[in-house]
């Protein structure tokens, strides 16, 4: 069986897919079963993904059943011991938003996120976006010091048009475009193009309650403007990280049905994979890079955020020691000359001592006489 990660889409979204790929049963000891090629290009620009569901039920018949629900696809083998094979197309190999078939339904994944998406979705302007009135999203714009200066939350209300493109237009009519301007590309991807005042400005989400179509993908997820970071929750698939004989190494061979289709020997896709990582890799926002130069650039970034952080600490330490300075300046008390002020007040308690008890003495004298 293969099951894929979840997506936002549903079964009666636009397909969106070119090209072809070829869906195939095997059985334990690699024997093909059943195989079918699905070619979407000839499904048409107004087939759904539940026509190319119907497609690869048909082509496979009986022998593996495919399923979509909850925004996840699923293939399963009637046979208990069979296994279920997606390999692209040699000569138009399928794609959606950069994506093979199998790779956008995170079918043969060896790494999953399920709170993050690991491809674009490709979903166009003219695409419903599926969401709920009451449902929102609440951004946040933030300077080069990471100071908040402006935020908006979008509201889905009952007169929200119902594609990508009112959402789109929502965000341009926010106050977070004073300070730049939102457009989907052709990823699906929502971006922001600041302007050249507020240039180094990052945008992210503070909340997000959208759930497309009851796929549990809002619109941070589903546009790669936020959400939970791929990055932090993706992980090794659980089967392989406890069964790494599970690891899928070989490739689909091109034979008939009862031949091997699958060999123990076979290592191309190892090596497939192993190249892969010299190529270049479609990142979003950061721009299409290979894995080395990625890794480099996180290293670099986080050298970085660290030594920005230690002089930020240097600077604070500076401005508080300042502040104690001042504080004392103002309300501290000097010993010596205080002292100096109790010498003199004692001296003049003394003399005035002297001056009362003249004047008394003089008082005393002066009733004397009277008497």
């Amino acid at each position: 069986m293969l099951e894929g990660t979840r997506t936002p889409l549903v079964a009666g979204d636009r397909l969106g897919f070119t090209g072809a790929a070829t869906f195939a049963v095997t059985g334990a000891d690699g024997t093909l079963v059943a195989s079918t090629r699905v070619d979407f290009t000839a499904l048409g620009s107004g087939a759904t993904v539940a026509d190319a569901l119907g497609a690869i039920n048909a082509g496979l018949g009986g022998a593996a059943t495919a399923s979509f629900a909850g925004g996840k696809l699923t293939i399963t083998a009637a046979g208990a011991t069979n296994g279920v094979v997606v390999a692209q197309d040699a000569a138009a190999p399928s794609n959606r938003a950069g994506a093979g078939f199998s790779q956008f339904f995170g079918l043969n994944d060896l790494v999953r996120s399920d709170g993050a998406m690991l491809t674009p979705a490709g979903l166009q302007g003219s695409d419903p976006h599926g969401f709920a009135p009451g449902q929102a999203t609440e951004f946040a714009l933030r300077d080069t010091s990471g100071r908040m200066v402006a935020s908006y939350s979008l509201k889905i209300t009952a007169s929200t048009g119902p594609g990508f493109d009112a959402l789109v237009a929502d965000l341009n009519a926010s106050p977070i475009a004073a300070y730049g301007s939102f457009a989907l590309d052709g990823m699906g991807r929502l971006g922001f193009s600041p302007k050249p005042s507020a240039a180094g400005s990052t945008l992210s989400t503070l909340s997000d309650t959208t759930d497309r179509g009851g796929t549990g993908v809002g619109l941070a997820a589903i546009t790669g403007l936020g959400g939970r970071d791929a990055l932090a929750t993706g992980e090794v698939r659980r089967e392989i990280a406890t069964s790494p004989d599970r690891l899928p190494l070989a490739r689909l061979q091109n034979v008939a049905v009862g031949q091997k289709a699958l060999g123990p020997s076979d290592r191309r896709g190892a090596a497939t994979l192993v190249d892969a990582l010299a190529g270049a890799v479609d990142l979003g926002d950061a721009g299409s890079m290979t894995m080395t130069r990625f890794a480099a650039v996180v290293l670099g970034d986080a050298g970085s955020a660290a030594a920005r952080a230690t002089d930020r600490a240097d600077q604070m330490s500076a401005r508080r020691d300042d502040a104690i300075n001042r504080r004392d300046t103002v309300s501290g008390v000097n010993i010596d000359e205080e002292l100096g002020q109790m010498v003199v007040l004692q001296n003049s308690y003394a003399a005035a001592a002297r001056v009362m008890t003249t004047a008394s003495e003089m008082y005393d004298t002066l009733l004397g006489m009277i008497r």
